[in-house]
């Protein structure tokens, strides 16, 4: 009995408990309430608030910038180490080969000193017969021969040795100079955060309040450029699904060409309905193309360039970042490792069943127009 209410009371417990957690707030995922909050007091920040966010985030990018600059040197001076002790071993090799021909030369020549040219008649003279004369001949014909061969090979051994030696050195003075560049990115990068930190210091009781927000931005600039390279891959994986179809191309045909235009409607259109991330959002004019990402604050302006025989790939020039321009640099380093390419080969799909070329784009109100060549 009293193990069959203790069973009872078991369940019961496992039934509230269960309800509890039903009805309680779901916690979200890690970073996406902080993002959300830190997007909230940036939007509420005045315009000198924000003037002297964007001096200080000018600041941060430079300093990153400078981070990756220093990367990358210190990756080629590691790499000039490794082929300078590469190049040590092969002229240490090639020294003692030297060494040792000009060794055996030394010997030669020593034998040759010691029989002397009177020593080398005597022996042609004794030869009984013609053959013998002509086999001594030839014996002497080749110990001449090879003894030549051998200061040949020692000459043009000595040469090669010169020669990796200027290389080595060579080297050793470009790594110097890379260290020495360097040493200036890091006296360049350690001069830029102390002039942050000084801008801070200098707004005194104001100091905390932005050092918040520049924190909150920076990461928030993290999130985004992990967010734009996953968008910029969903953008070319949609376009190369075949959702576009003959019509949405305005594709028209003759013999040798094909002419169609990408509007910007149907491009977002296609993407908004076909794509899981971020809603992006293409404009096309005659002056410049911009991609925006509305939730994430984001501007680039740029425009189209060919790539290859049937593809464009966009090149950014300008972009912003909660109305906070971007430098270069930072615009850069978005594409660094996902470029943004539309490839018209995946856009046409089965509606165009042939093989062609990309002759030109055009980027107008709203579109771009464009012109392939058909390869018969």
């Amino acid at each position: 009995m009293l193990r069959h209410k203790r069973k009872v009371i078991g369940i019961i417990v496992t039934a509230v408990l269960i309800f509890i957690m039903g009805i309680l707030p779901k916690p979200v995922s890690g970073e996406v309430q902080p993002i959300e909050e830190m997007e909230q007091k940036l939007e509420g920040i005045t315009e000198e608030e924000k003037a002297i966010l964007m001096d200080l985030f000018a600041i941060t990018q430079e300093i990153e910038e400078l981070e990756r600059e220093e990367k990358i040197l210190i990756e080629e001076i590691s790499s000039m180490e490794i082929e300078s002790r590469k190049l040590e071993e092969q002229i240490h090799d090639k020294q003692k080969d030297y060494d040792a021909q000009l060794e055996i030369l030394k010997q030669v020549l020593v034998e040759y000193q010691r029989g002397g040219p009177a020593n080398y008649l005597e022996i042609l003279l004794q030869a009984d017969n013609l053959t013998t004369f002509l086999k001594s001949i030839n014996i002497m014909k080749d110990i001449s021969h090879n003894t030549g061969e051998l200061l040949s090979s020692l000459e043009e051994g000595k040469k090669v040795l010169e020669a990796e030696k200027e290389q080595l050195n060579a080297s050793l003075l470009a790594m110097e100079k890379k260290k020495t560049e360097q040493q200036e990115k890091i006296n360049e990068k350690l001069l830029r955060k102390k002039e942050q930190e000084d801008y801070l210091a200098n707004l005194r009781e104001e100091r905390d309040f932005y050092q918040e927000q520049l924190t909150n931005l920076e990461q928030m600039w993290d999130d985004s450029k992990k967010i734009f390279a996953e968008i910029v891959t969903e953008i070319s994986k949609t376009i190369g699904e075949g959702y576009f179809t003959a019509e949405d191309l305005s594709l028209s045909f003759t013999f040798t060409s094909v002419q169609g235009i990408l509007s910007e409607d149907t491009l977002n259109e296609i993407l908004k309905e076909h794509s899981g991330l971020s809603e992006t959002i293409f404009h096309f004019n005659q002056e410049q193309v911009s991609i925006e990402v509305p939730e994430k604050h984001l501007i680039l302006t740029g425009n189209f360039v060919m790539e290859g025989d049937t593809a464009i790939r966009f090149e950014a020039a300008e972009g912003s970042f909660f109305a906070i321009p971007l430098e270069p640099s930072a615009i850069e380093d978005l594409f660094r490792d996902t470029p943004l390419s539309i490839d018209f080969k995946k856009i046409a799909g089965d509606a165009m069943a042939i093989d062609f070329t990309l002759d030109k784009i055009e980027c107008r109100e709203g579109f771009i127009a464009f012109a392939i060549k058909i390869k018969w």
